[in-house]
């Protein structure tokens, strides 16, 4: 403590040190399957999403222009107009999966958490 503050007044982190516990281990948050599955499939979709923008930005040049016939579309371009579709129909399912993954954790995945003792206060039972 410094000469100037009181004495009966100790500091945010002395406190703070005072209340831990050293032999007790450290707390991690509770493991939660459902969010986890929540996070990957909203993940999934964002990607998808990204790659369905910059597959259709490359295959907009093989649609457009006055030059048409086999030497229009080639390089890039050419790969991305023939595997639009594929990235539009793995795009859909990524964003389905994302919209079920989405409404099954807010009808039944986190009361799971719940009951696993997952939303426990920080201060103990009462």
């Amino acid at each position: 403590m410094r000469s100037g503050e009181p004495a009966g007044r100790a500091r945010c982190w002395q406190r703070w040190q005072a209340g831990q516990d050293p032999s007790a281990a450290p707390r991690r948050p509770a493991f939660s399957i459902a969010k986890d599955f929540l996070g990957a499939t909203m993940t999934l979709a964002i990607i998808g999403a990204i790659v369905l923008q910059a597959t259709n930005r490359l295959a907009s040049r093989c649609g457009a222009g006055p030059r048409t016939g086999p030497g229009a579309c080639s390089g890039v371009s050419a790969v991305a107009h023939h595997a639009a579709g594929a990235v539009t129909l793995c795009a859909i399912a990524c964003a389905a999966l994302a919209a079920a993954a989405f409404i099954w954790y807010m009808l039944w995945g986190y009361k799971s958490t719940a009951r696993a003792g997952g939303n426990r206060d920080a201060a103990g039972p009462s």
